[in-house]
């Protein structure tokens, strides 16, 4: 593991009592200088809003996205409620989670415009609604209509692996992150694909955990193993590990 690490993946874990502060010591207990805390719903916003004042204590810790969810007002409501509490905040579109078709991009990117932030979309395929698992679609949409803003594949396109590097790997605004994909396809073909899309693009890829999905220790072991196998430099490792974060969120 590096000296300084970043996790550009995590959740709350909504079933300890003070998740913040548990977060924050789980960082503390890997090495992990500073972390992308994704609010993807109601009740984690919830969550985030009782420890606030924790927050406070260690925003050079934390970046934060909320998701925003054009089928539910509140989440919008909740979401410019934390921008008008002064807490830079990215905006994650969850195609599975909030139940977004293609036909419906349009609709996101015209919300969209009301932001000038950097945007994640969620990859991940997960449960049987295969018509909302087009996350590499959204990523792409976006990353069209906003050149300007850094745009966020998160999972690398989980089962779309190939086709996201396919389709983005020549949009100098979206960069991706190797959360839940890292661990869970780990033995798996899809290993080769991580293993050659890192060796190839370490630039604009960022390590993630996923928790409490995973572990941050296994989750930092298995990218080690596919960052070995793909032989990069300790460069590179370090732009994958620290560098990139911060050509996407800023300081």
């Amino acid at each position: 593991m590096a000296e300084r690490i970043i996790d550009s993946h995590i959740h709350l874990n909504l079933k300890k009592e003070r998740p913040l502060e548990d977060l924050l010591a789980q960082m503390d207990a890997n090495q992990v200088e500073r972390s992308m805390l994704i609010l993807n719903n109601t009740d984690e916003r919830k969550a985030f809003g009782k420890e606030v004042e924790v927050f406070k204590d260690n925003k050079q810790r934390l970046w934060v996205a909320s998701g925003l969810n054009i089928h539910d007002e509140q989440s919008k409501k909740e979401t410019d409620e934390l921008f008008e509490k002064g807490i830079k905040t990215c905006i994650k579109i969850h195609p599975h989670m909030f139940g977004l078709t293609k036909e419906e991009i349009p609709e996101v990117l015209k919300v969209l415009e009301e932001y000038e932030t950097p945007v994640i979309v969620d990859a991940l395929y997960y449960d049987k609604e295969i018509e909302f698992h087009n996350g590499v679609e959204y990523g792409v949409a976006i990353g069209r209509a906003f050149p300007e803003r850094k745009v966020v594949i998160a999972h690398a396109g989980s089962l779309d692996f190939l086709k996201c590097m396919m389709a983005t790997r020549y949009m100098p605004n979206v960069f991706y992150d190797y959360s839940f994909t890292q661990s869970f396809f780990n033995r798996t073909s899809l290993r080769m694909d991580m293993v050659d899309f890192l060796r190839r693009t370490t630039s604009k890829i960022m390590w993630g955990s996923d928790f409490p999905s995973f572990a941050i220790d296994k989750a930092c072991s298995d990218f080690m193993s596919i960052a070995e196998e793909a032989g990069i430099t300790n460069e590179q490792l370090r732009d994958v590990l620290y560098n990139n974060a911060f050509k996407v969120y800023g300081a």
